[in-house]
């Protein structure tokens, strides 16, 4: 128990690095929670910076914020699927709401889109197949597309169960399959609760038309 509460400390300390924040603070001389939308994020940073190679870089350590630490658990430490579920939610949790920033950070997609990168890529290709989807077919709205494609994700480990058991990493067992349902779900729930202006703003559309 001591273990993981020092691991989950850890990690939200990983999480919280706000990578973004500090790259156009220090090249851009601009502070990215007071302009552009305010999130701190690989979004946020296009736009007020203007730069793609600065977008790319955020969103890649963003990425390897979720990867890294969950690979270490299963492939160095050979620690239990719990211990991992559990210690992952906090990656997303520093990233999505960093001490240092005033709980102002992130979404947590990259860092999300890391940890499945090592628990089950197939559920990550998921995800990108229905923001492929929502923005090249329904609206060419990032924000958008991010929504509908977290929203919808977790409810495929429901609909196709045998094909996600078989593609996830093999430390985590067939009986604990419905752990990995509930972890898919909690991880959704954080990355959508940094996106309740999205939400304000598809509600304002759908009104007006």
């Amino acid at each position: 128990m001591i273990t993981l509460i020092l691991t989950c400390i850890v990690f939200y300390l990983i999480g919280s690095i706000p990578a973004a924040y500090l790259l156009v603070k220090r090249k851009y001389k601009k502070d990215l929670t007071k302009e552009g939308s305010g999130n701190v994020g690989t979004l946020n940073t296009l736009t007020v910076s203007k730069s793609k190679t600065a977008a790319v870089f955020v969103l890649l350590i963003d990425f390897l914020k979720g990867a890294v630490p969950v690979y270490f658990l299963i492939y160095v430490f050979n620690l239990s699927v719990n211990f991992v579920f559990i210690s992952s939610v906090f990656l997303i949790i520093g990233h999505n709401y960093p001490v240092w920033l005033k709980f102002r950070g992130g979404r947590g997609l990259a860092t999300g889109a890391g940890i499945f990168s090592v628990l089950n890529i197939l559920l990550l290709f998921t995800w990108c197949t229905l923001w492929l989807i929502y923005f090249f077919l329904i609206k060419k709205d990032v924000l958008a597309a991010n929504l509908t494609a977290t929203l919808l994700f977790p409810f495929f480990t429901l609909v196709f169960k045998g094909v996600y058991i078989h593609s996830v990493n093999p430390l985590l067992l067939i009986n604990e399959y419905y752990l990995f349902v509930i972890f898919s779900f909690i991880i959704s729930f954080l990355i959508l609760s940094r996106h309740k202006e999205v939400f304000t703003k598809l509600k304002l559309s759908q009104q007006k038309s």
